[in-house]
């Protein structure tokens, strides 16, 4: 009986083809590979038409889906390579990892993050093969094992190498090895051991290169057994996933990563290629992106990388020499090509695909059938929809992306759609294949998308008691279409209204309120309740909504101001002679009141100006007043700031307010100015460039006509001295010097 250890790395063409050549000289009558026993009942579906990498096995608790672990396997990974071999020629195959039924127990046990990968040593802290590309000159661990492992021309006994590298690596740096690898390895020892009184002749035994000494000599079987003495259990189970290369990659921070799947890729299925292939592909996606690039770049490219390779005694061009030929020869020395390589190419936006067979929550089912019959299944690459709700397949794609949205499902995030009209959606869809956990773990709710969400967001409404995350809620729950739920969500917003005597609440309820009584005309559904709740709670904010704009701080006033707005754009855009009068009712009363704050005084009387509900001459005695000696400038600066909310268009068009607002801003003196600078700044920063420029050269045209002569120079002015602000002044006012 025979022991053959093959230490690897998880993801590598060369490893790849290393194991292949090993497995296929020896023809052992067993294989042990590093992974979980859970698994195995999945694996007859490697063998399917239907499966296609990069794929992931996913193991999760069932009771808590977000507690899971990802094996991802690509077409030049050595695991999936020996699993398609190991059935192929119907070799007995086992997984002899700790099992996860252990494993997750001992991650919620330890209250530590599930492992992400099958990588043995942590990122965080290094690589211990830096030691070794240290020692004989490269840049790092990666490097090394790529040149002397994955591009290595002779491969005999390789394996025994990397067993001497690690064995060493492990020696030097004990402190490398986690307690949780001790347990696996223990594991794993237990299994040899169970192997080898079945009496198998030759044993192949493939996992992590770093695992390899602790699998040569065994300690005792005491020593394993009191080691995996009494560990923890959970239910686990298992199924198939499609994985992408984005999230094959290191960037993902996936412990296993390799720096370019794309490029792995190419190596695998492309192994006597000279690069010819390579690089027209390059020059394809070039062209693509309106580029000059002919069949000349091509070859000229192949040839200064075979050169450089020479040079630098390889055996053949890496990417390395391949990227710097590309920004020679098509970027004529710019290397900004290799970012959009990079991502195109070197990584790869490759989505692999799962046997429909494959066991799977009916939830994720139902969302796949849907995505096939509506034509958006999962791509890698992130893609953007503009839906016209007039067109029924369109609705179709919008009732299930939001569905999917209420239900927490980030594959497709809703956007703002260019132009009017809200016949318009814009949607951006990106699939992560951890979504798929997300649509597991909210499986409980129902078998299907429908069911699963109307259930979810009743559990999730029947705790609310804010009227504002009611209405914010029900409004995105209407473009769905769960006529149901909706039902229900509005008999719960009656009550808390009826209950409430929050005014502020209300206010902030209001612009959800008037939207959704809005897109109940767009969809052709019924919201008379919702727009007689409407009107109750506009009669409620007119009955009281005046006291708590008084004596009432700055902090206060500008909330307050916020809800003004977003109500007053509401009432406005809904657009009833009935709730307009009511409005303006209120707003009548703000511009009239003594003791309201001077911000919400000055933005009532600006709505009533545009509205023209004030007469020239009132408008004018309101601002005489407001600029008169008998208010504190304070006052007069607040008053200003709310009559000049967002837009300065109005000082702009009437001239005589501009007359009044800049001569009162001239006579103040210094210390006053001084005081009221931080309002004033506030107050002109929210307006438009273009705004500020126009008034910058109105200033500029009243100075010269001599408007201010009402506020001469003091005598205390040093005009040279003055003179050097006067380029910083035309600078921040955006005006040209002459």
């Amino acid at each position: 009986m025979a022991i053959h250890l093959l230490g690897i790395r998880h993801h590598g063409p060369g490893s790849c083809r290393n194991v292949l050549h090993y497995l296929k000289e020896l023809k052992p009558d067993l294989i042990l590979l590093e992974g979980p026993a859970e698994a195995e009942p999945l694996l007859s579906h490697i063998c399917s038409e239907q499966m296609e990498p990069p794929v992931a096995l996913l193991a999760y608790r069932p009771e808590e889906p977000q507690h899971a672990v990802f094996y991802p396997f690509a077409d030049f990974s050595p695991e999936w390579q020996t699993l398609r071999y190991a059935l192929q020629y119907n070799i007995p195959l086992r997984f002899f990892d700790l099992p996860l039924t252990h494993s997750l127990a001992l991650d919620q046990q330890q209250t530590e993050p599930a492992e992400q990968s099958i990588a043995s040593i942590p990122e965080s802290e290094g690589d211990p093969f830096d030691w070794l590309a240290k020692a004989t000159g490269y840049a790092d661990g990666e490097a090394w094992w790529e040149a002397t492992i994955e591009q290595r021309q002779d491969n005999a006994d390789i394996f025994q190498a990397v067993q001497e590298a690690v064995t060493a690596l492990r020696e030097e740096l004990p402190d490398r090895t986690r307690p949780r690898d001790l347990l696996r390895e223990a594991w794993m020892r237990r299994t040899i051991r169970t192997a080898q009184k079945e009496n198998f002749e030759r044993i192949a035994v493939v996992c992590g290169a770093w695992h390899v000494p602790a699998l040569v000599s065994f300690p005792t079987v005491k020593e394993d057994n009191e080691l995996l003495k009494g560990l923890p259990k959970v239910k686990i189970t298992c199924t198939w996933i499609p994985w992408t290369y984005d999230r094959l990659a290191l960037r993902s921070g996936y412990g296993a990563g390799i720096e370019s799947p794309g490029w792995y890729h190419y190596l695998w299925h492309h192994p006597e290629d000279d690069g010819t292939y390579w690089i027209s592909q390059v020059a394809s996606l070039l062209r693509t992106k309106n580029m000059d690039i002919s069949v000349a770049h091509v070859i000229e490219t192949v040839r200064l990388a075979q050169t450089a390779a020479a040079l630098r005694n390889l055996p053949a061009p890496t990417l390395t020499e391949y990227n710097e030929a590309i920004t020679t020869v098509m970027g004529f020395g710019d290397n900004m090509l290799l970012q959009l390589i990079r991502e195109e190419l070197v990584i790869s936006d490759r989505l692999g695909h799962v046997p429909t067979d494959v066991p799977q929550v009916s939830l994720l089912t139902d969302i796949q059938k849907t995505q096939k019959r509506l034509r958006v299944p999962f791509t890698a690459e992130i893609k953007e929809l503009i839906l016209d709700l007039r067109k029924p397949g369109d609705l179709e794609r919008s009732i299930f992306f939001h569905r999917l949205h209420l239900l927490g499902i980030d594959w497709c995030l809703p956007g703002q759609a260019d132009g009017k009209g809200t016949f318009k959606e814009k949607w951006t869809l990106y699939h992560k294949p951890e979504q798929i956990l997300d649509i597991i773990e909210k499986a409980l709710w129902g078998n299907t998308l429908e069911e699963a969400t109307q259930k979810y967001l009743l559990k999730e409404t029947s705790d609310m008691r804010h009227i504002p995350d009611l209405t914010h809620l029900l409004n995105r729950v209407i473009p769905a279409n769960l006529s149901s739920l909706v039902e229900a969500m509005t008999l719960q917003l009656d009550r808390l209204s009826a209950a409430s005597s929050d005014i502020l609440e209300m206010m902030e309820a209001i612009p959800d309120l008037v939207s959704i009584v809005r897109y109940g005309n767009v969809r052709n559904l019924d919201f008379s309740q919702v727009g007689n709740m409407l009107r109750a709670m506009i009669a409620r904010i007119l009955a009281g909504g005046i006291l708590i704009c008084i004596h009432i701080d700055e902090d206060a006033a500008a909330d307050i101001l916020e809800k003004l707005i977003a109500t007053d754009y509401a009432v406005s855009t809904l657009n009833t002679p009935e709730l307009n009068d009511m409005w303006q009712d209120f707003i009548r009363q703000i511009r009239t009141s003594p003791q309201v704050h001077p911000l919400l005084c000055g933005y009532a009387t600006r709505l009533a100006n545009d509205k023209g509900e004030i007469s020239p001459e009132e408008m004018q005695n309101i601002l005489s007043f407001y600029t008169s000696p008998g208010n504190t400038p304070a006052d007069m600066a607040y008053w200003i700031e709310g009559f000049l909310r967002s837009s300065g268009t109005v000082l702009l068009l009437d001239d005589h307010l501009w007359e009044l607002i800049n001569h009162w801003i001239c006579v103040q003196e210094k210390e006053t100015f001084i005081e009221l600078l931080p309002i004033l700044k506030r107050t002109f920063s929210e307006f438009s460039p273009a705004e500020r420029r126009k008034l910058g050269e109105k200033a500029k045209a009243s100075g010269k006509n001599g408007r201010l002569s009402a506020t001469p120079l003091s005598p205390d002015c040093h005009e040279e001295e003055a003179s050097r602000v006067i380029p910083l002044i035309y600078r921040l006012l955006g005006i040209e010097m002459k």
